[in-house]
């Protein structure tokens, strides 16, 4: 035992992270997050967005009353203009941004709504080069599991 730690001594092991697979938890779109208006603020070096977890600093430069924000990420210094309400209280923050087009065509058109729809493809029809006829189970088919996954989303009237 101790032969192997001298053989070891000074070596560091790490465990190799695959940076192919994540995680994304779609909770929120369940339950809902806490909504913002306006655009999410983001490091002007590295693109982090400012979150709960970012803290700013307010300070007088030239005179003038600023917010410096020092990225948690990159250690960049970002002035940045926010109201107290605006700062982020949650993990999860869902920003209700619209594109300009948007907001043009709800004055030409009225009212309408304006509906964003996910859709994921779930037939394995990736992994099949041709039309295979007759009842056949598909590499890869998930359909019954991605439904069930899916049908919490659901308010039941499907």
């Amino acid at each position: 035992m101790a032969d192997y730690a001298e053989r070891n001594q000074g070596r560091r092991f790490e465990q190799e992270i695959d940076t192919n697979v994540f995680s994304i938890n779609m909770s929120t779109l369940k339950h809902g997050s806490e909504l913002a208006t306006g655009d999410p603020i983001f490091c002007k070096s590295c693109n982090a967005a400012f979150n709960v977890f970012s803290k700013y600093e307010e300070t007088k430069i030239d005179g003038e009353e600023k917010q410096i924000w020092t990225c948690e990420f990159c250690n960049t210094k970002n002035t940045i203009m926010l109201e107290p309400e605006e700062v982020p209280k949650s993990k999860e923050v869902n920003y209700i941004v619209e594109a300009p087009a948007q907001v043009l065509d709800k004055k030409m058109m009225g009212k309408q709504d304006v509906s964003v729809v996910f859709a994921i493809d779930i037939s394995g029809s990736m992994c099949v080069s041709k039309e295979v006829r007759g009842k056949h189970s598909i590499k890869g088919d998930k359909t019954k599991n991605v439904f069930s996954e899916l049908m919490k989303f659901s308010d039941g009237s499907d």
